[in-house]
Formats: structure tokens, sequence, C-alpha cells
């Protein structure tokens, strides 16, 4: 049957299943003389064909055929695999044979072992077992698929997955639950709910273990939660044993009243699990048979879950904590722990994240040199059975992804992909095929847009992709990118423009922030990100992936003033949260010499007064006023580099030193000859492929440029080879490598080789947040440098080479 139909059915009125094989086949003592009951359809066709009669008759609209158990693993076990065929084809056809008006259910129900870390099933060997199953239910033309008597979430969604991708029909899964509305597992109905509406199921709905009563109001809740058709079929009463007899106790007249309070509830399927029987089944056919179904209009819920906890993201106070804290990078201990397969840290840091209120946990293990699959795999498991809370599976490798987010006992968020097209290629189709929501940052192949127009344009494509593919548009969580106040003031607006426009234009999409970023290289740097945290739920972030031990209650008029770009320089911002002050008052200046003068106006970073400094030292006929500019210059940006390390200056002195150096430069060479004019050497920088970070790319760029070198700044993202094709070129004194991320940092190690094989005769220096001097000597890199300065200080020394 074709899905629509069958779904266009539902709409029209309600339909009426079957009720209990399993009880009457034992009533009737049809199990004699098999292995398992599904064995029956090709040994004994005429005792299912009797079952099968016997609940049309009642009125059944739709049959399932006697296939529950009929999946590859069991089948096996039973000494069974070779008649498969021939057991799913007559438990369909004998239905066919009775009626042809009935609805055939393929039935598939669980394994009996669970997957990992529960059994030592896998994941894949689930799949596997339920594909093989469904593949013969659509080869013999089964109209739907119904998954039941489920209690394991991370089965029942292998279970989905396959028949999902091998059966063309409408798919209705049934989880089985205790009275209090949870599995042998731990699975609530909200955790079911999330699940199986993110991998596109038909229908859902409950079956077995409980009486009708207890069974109706469950299925309130998930009337009250999803829009999705309901089925119900519960048992006749929890099963009592009588003279050694099991009996179920409820009568009909008690099943029909449950019934009907479901039916009343919204509920569009009915039948009955467990002690029930084709009299039950008439008696019900009666009551409900060609009624409209309720209409439920159900507010639009945003889950995300594990095995034993829902959060609603439209019910949830703003903003959701990520918590940041699973990540090795700048943590030589946690990386030494997971490179000898250790999680302890990771089991301690999810604990006292959620203690300290993160509401969702981004795990990300990328250390180079480790198998990032196993291990991420391995860790997802071990958080799932230590907190409850949600995970954003964080990495680069779309392998780890995968596999990641498959373990995932529950619907996860994925961190991240971009705008470049190869990324959208992969990462969303992961998205889809297993129902997560996405965190899509706006950025691509040419690094992070200047403007919000720029990067509202990157999430248009983005969502155009994830139309062609299939991926609803809710699903994606824009990441619009806040960069450093302190080398970026101007875009920490644009930032938040971009957020409030997206809410305008694709109010569907949720919004998240990686928040800390703004504060690098700023003292205090949580007032910073409080403040500015405020200021971005102000405009409609969702989600903040932050450290939750610090305090989010700071709201700092300086902290505003400088995220608003009205503290030029962080001046007063400093003033307040260090002991900065400037080296010289102004009103000295005048006093000094001229080459005095440029020097304090470089340590000072006073870009402003040095073009008039500049005149003064052209015009009073210095016979080399680019060896005084260099010779001033390059000794004040030696003591900024020195306050630097002090904590006496912080990144907003760097920058503001390294521009005013830039001028200086900039006006004494336009005022010499061409071949007067000198060039310290040429310097290509780069991030590394895969790394969208460029803060302190450019920071390093403004201070060699500063110390008059020839700087060739090839962006972000940037292949290796095409780094050491630009080197054989231009022949630099070195090449500076970036990387902010352990899951880019081998791409570091690819530049070093590829330019040693090619013999190309330069330095490769290398840094970044995650980077470390082992590593550096790891790879065979040339140097290391902890920032800007150190990365000057190793440069000059080619210089004098």
């Amino acid at each position: 049957m074709n899905k629509q139909k069958f779904l266009d059915i539902l709409k029209s009125r309600i339909l009426i299943m079957d009720g209990a094989t399993g009880t009457e086949l034992q009533k009737k003592k049809y199990l004699d003389g098999v292995e398992i009951p599904e064995e029956i359809n090709i040994k004994f066709p005429e005792r299912i064909a009797d079952i099968y009669s016997s609940y049309i008759n009642a009125g059944s609209d739709i049959i399932l055929a006697n296939t529950f158990g009929a999946n590859l693993i069991r089948l096996k076990q039973h000494g069974l695999l070779d008649k498969a065929d021939d057991i799913i084809k007559s438990g369909i056809d004998l239905i066919r044979e009775i009626s042809s008006d009935t609805i055939v259910a393929g039935d598939i129900s669980s394994i009996g072992e669970y997957i990992e870390p529960l059994g030592s099933l896998t994941f894949d060997e689930a799949y596997n077992s339920f594909a093989f199953q469904v593949s013969l239910l659509q080869k013999h033309g089964a109209d739907v698929i119904v998954i039941e008597t489920m209690t394991e979430i991370k089965e029942t969604k292998a279970a989905i997955l396959a028949a999902k991708e091998n059966f063309d029909g409408a798919i209705i899964v049934q989880m089985t639950f205790s009275k209090d509305g949870v599995t042998v597992t731990g699975t609530d109905l909200k955790s079911f709910i999330a699940m199986a509406e993110s991998l596109g199921v038909d229908a859902l709905g409950l079956n077995c273990s409980i009486g009708s009563r207890d069974l109706a109001e469950l299925a309130k809740v998930l009337c009250v939660n999803t829009n999705l058709p309901i089925s119900f079929k519960p048992n006749a009463g929890i099963p009592v044993l009588i003279n050694r007899e099991t009996c179920f106790p409820e009568t009909k007249e008690e099943f029909i009243e449950a019934s009907l309070k479901a039916y009343s509830y919204g509920v569009n399927m009915f039948g009955g699990c467990c002690g029930t029987n084709p009299e039950f089944i008439k008696i019900l056919s009666g009551e409900l048979m060609n009624k409209a179904p309720k209409i439920r209009s159900v507010k639009s819920k945003y889950f995300l879950s594990t095995r034993t906890k829902t959060i609603d993201i439209n019910e949830a106070e703003k903003p959701v904590i990520i918590g940041e804290r699973i990540n090795p990078t700048n943590r030589k201990k946690f990386q030494e722990e997971l490179l000898k397969g250790n999680l302890s840290t990771v089991k301690d840091e999810a604990r006292s994240q959620v203690w300290s209120g993160a509401n969702l946990l981004d795990v990300n293990m990328g250390v180079p040199g480790t198998d990032e699959i196993k291990l991420l795999i391995n860790a997802v498991n071990q958080i799932q059975e230590t907190v409850s809370v949600p995970l954003c599976i964080d990495s680069s490798n779309s392998g780890a992804l995968e596999q990641a987010v498959k373990n995932c006992a529950g619907r996860p968020l994925i961190n991240s992909v971009n705008g470049e097209q190869a990324k959208l290629d992969v990462i969303l189709p992961i998205a889809k095929r297993y129902g997560a929501a996405l965190i899509a940052l706006t950025t691509d192949d040419n690094g992070i847009p200047a403007t919000a127009e720029k990067r509202l344009k990157i999430a248009a494509k983005i969502l155009n992709f994830a139309d062609r593919c299939g991926l609803e548009r809710k699903n994606i969580v824009f990441d619009y990118l806040v960069l450093s106040a302190s080398s970026s003031p101007d875009q920490i607006g644009e930032t938040l423009k971009a957020m409030r426009e997206s809410k305008r234009m694709y109010p569907e999409c949720k919004l998240v922030l990686g928040v800390s970023n703004v504060s690098f290289g700023l003292p205090s740097r949580q007032t910073i990100n409080s403040t500015f945290l405020k200021m971005a739920v102000a405009v409609g972030l969702d989600f903040a992936i932050a450290n939750p031990h610090e305090n989010w209650d700071i709201d700092d008029p300086f902290a505003k003033n400088l995220l608003e770009n009205k503290d030029k320089g962080a001046v007063k911002y400093m003033e307040v949260f260090t002991s900065f002050r400037k080296q010289i008052p102004e009103t000295e200046t005048e006093k000094l010499t001229t080459d005095k003068q440029l020097y304090f106006a470089i340590l000072n970073g006073n870009r402003d007064s040095v073009d008039d400094i500049l005149s003064q030292i052209i015009a009073s006929g210095d016979s080399n006023p680019f060896r005084t500019v260099n010779n001033n210059v390059l000794k004040a940006l030696n003591v900024v580099g020195e306050k630097f390390a002090s904590k006496e200056y912080f990144l907003p002195q760097i920058i503001m030193s390294a521009q005013a150096a830039q001028s200086a430069f900039a006006i004494v060479k336009a005022t010499l000859k061409k071949d007067e004019a000198s060039s310290a050497g040429k310097i290509i920088i780069a991030t590394v492929k895969g790394d969208m970070h460029d803060i302190g790319k450019n920071i390093v760029g403004a201070v060699l440029e500063s110390y008059g070198f020839d700087v060739i700044d090839m962006g972000v993202n940037v292949d290796s080879q095409s780094i050491i094709d630009e080197a054989h070129k231009i022949n630099p004194i070195a090449i500076g490598l970036s990387a902010l991320m352990t899951t880019t940092m081998p791409e570091m190690g690819m530049v070093v080789k590829l330019k040693n094989a090619a013999r190309v005769p330069t330095k490769i220096i290398v840094g970044g947040a995650a980077v470390t001097e082992k590593f550096a000597k790891e790879i065979g890199a040339d140097a290391y440098a902890r920032d800007a300065m150190e990365a000057a200080g190793y440069v000059k020394t080619l210089q004098k080479n």
C-alpha cells in the first residue's frame, strides 16, 4: 500500500488492529512442534491462518503478520536462516489469501540482545539484522511496518533506521512502558517521542506490559506531545499466575472503557496485546469502527534527548547552556589521559558540568595520535551512562561524527558544519539520517565574513542545501560567530545584527554561540563573556556553548561599552580591570625628541599621532629616516612584547601598537625611492585545512608586518599543497601555520612532510590554542610560538641569519 494512501485513511477514520497472537497460539497449543512461533508459517500454516481469520472476522483493519522475531540474528540462532524468505512470504501471503482488503503489517520486534554499552551487540549488527528482515517484508509486499514491544531506545533506533532505509510504506513504532511511563531500560515517553519523530516515523504508540487503564493515561502523554498518529495496544491487564497458569484479569468491559478514554485523548489506531482475543477486538471494532479521529493541534516541540531525559528547547529557559569542558584543547594532562584511552576526566567533567547547570554537554575527542572514531564512541557511551543530559557531538572528522551520532541513545546536536560545499555534502546527510539537530557556522572557504549581510548569505546557502537534501530547516542551529572584542570590536555589532535578522528571516532556526571567543586576549574575561551573553540573549540566542562553572550573572557597563565599540582600544575597560596605564602622559610628549615621540607612540598604541611625528622626522632632513623609524619602532615593540608576557599588556595593546608601527613603516617607505625601500623578508601565514579560525593568525600577521616583513596571508582552511606551492613561487624565509582545534593540528604535520619532500628551503613555525611545543617537535616543525611576539622573535633570528 502506498504510504500516503495509508496516512489518508488514518486521517479519515479510526483503524482497528488485531489482538494478541502469542497468547492465542499458546492457548490453542499451536506452538507445539515448532522451534519458534514464526516457523508455524511454513510448518503449520493452517494454525496461523486460523488466528488471522478470527481477527479479520472480528473487524480488524490491520493484521500483523507472524514475523515478530523473524530477524537475521534470531533466525540464525534457531537454525532457520535458510528458511527466512519462506517464513516471511508465507506470513504475508496467508493474510492476503483470507482477505484482499486487510492492511498487512510486517511485524518486527526485539532481537533479544542489548546494544552496547548495555549489551555486547553493536549498533551495526542490530541494524543489519533488522534490515535483513525489513528487506524481505518489502520484497513480499507488506503494506506497513509495525515495530512493537520495544524496550531499549538504541535498538528501537536501529529498527527504525532499517525500516526507513529498506521499506517504501508507512512505519509505526510502539514501545513498551511500565505504569510510571518508563521502559525497563529507563526511557521515558518524551524521549521515545523525540527519537521516533526525529527519525521520521509515520505513527507511534504503545503496546504490551500493562493494562488498558494505565496505558490509556500514558497514551494521553503521547497525544499532548506529538501531532503524529498514535496506536494503542494494551494487555488485558497485568498477568497473574492462577493454578500454575498465566491469566490476564482485565474484562472486556474494562478494556473497552479504557480504549474509549484513549480515543477521547486523540488515539488513532486500536488493538490488543497479550491476553486479548477476537472477542475483545469484535467489541472494540463495534465501538470505534468508522469513527473520525479526534483533531489534535500540539504546540511545536523542539526535543533533544538521551535514553532517560528530554529537553524541549522551545520551553527551556534561555540560553540553554552547552557545557564546553569535555574538550582536550589546551589541556595537556587531559590529552595524555585520552592518548591512553583513559576517560576518567571525561566522566568527571560530565558530572561536574551537569551539577553546575549544563543542559547539554559538548563532546570533543580530537587528539592527534588517537583513533578518534573509537575514542568518541567510547566517550559518548560512557557519558550517557554517567549523566542524563543530551549531547552535542563535536568533531571535524565526519566518520567519527557519524559513528558517535549513531551511538547516541536519543536525539543529539551535531557540532558542526559550515558553508563549504564539501562539508555540506557530507555532514547534512548524517544529520538527516540520524534525526540530529545541526549547528551551522556562517563561514565558508573565504573565512568569517565581515558583515552581517554576508553571514546571512551563507546561512541562506546552507538552508537551500538543507531543503535539497530533505533536512528540515528547524533542525539547523545557526552560529553567527562572535570574534574577539580585543581584535575586532566592530564585529560584535555585526554578529548581533546577523542574529537579530536571522530570527526575523528564519524563525524556525535556533541560534548558538561559543561565547568565550568574545573575550580572547582581555583581562577579567568572564566579565565580558557574561555581559555579552545577556546582549546575545536579548536578540534571540537559544544556546550558549560555555563553561557552566563560571558566573553568568555579571552585567558590567564598562564591558558593555567595549562590546558596543564605544571604548576604542578598550582603554577605559583596561583602566578598570587592570593596572594598565599609558607609559607617558600625553601632555609630556612635546618635550621629547621626535624619535622618542615615535617610540612612545608605538608603546602607547597611539596611531593618530604617527602621521605628525613622521612628518617631523622626514622634514628634519634625517639622512636615513627608515633606520630611525626601524630602530625606535622595533625597540618599542620589544617592550610591548615584554609587557604582554608579564600580563601588564593585553591583546588590545598588542594590536594598537602593531597598527601604529604598520602606519609608521608605510609612511616612511612611501618617501623612499623604489630601490631604497627594503623588506625584512617574505613570510607566508595560513590557518590549516579544516580550521576556520583566524584571530591568532591575523594578530601574528599584523605584528610581523610592523617589524617590516612582507606577510603573505593565505587565509583560513588552506590546503597543505597550496601552501607549499606558494612557497615554491615566492621563496619565503618562513611559513607560519595556525590551528585552533586539536582535530586540525595533523594538517600542520602534512605541510612539514610536503615541504621536506619538495625540499623547499624555508622554516616552518606553528602555533595556536591547541598547539604545544611538544607537538611542534613531533611533527618536525622548526619552531613553536605561544603568541605573536614569540613568532616575531623567532622570525627576527632568521632575518639575522
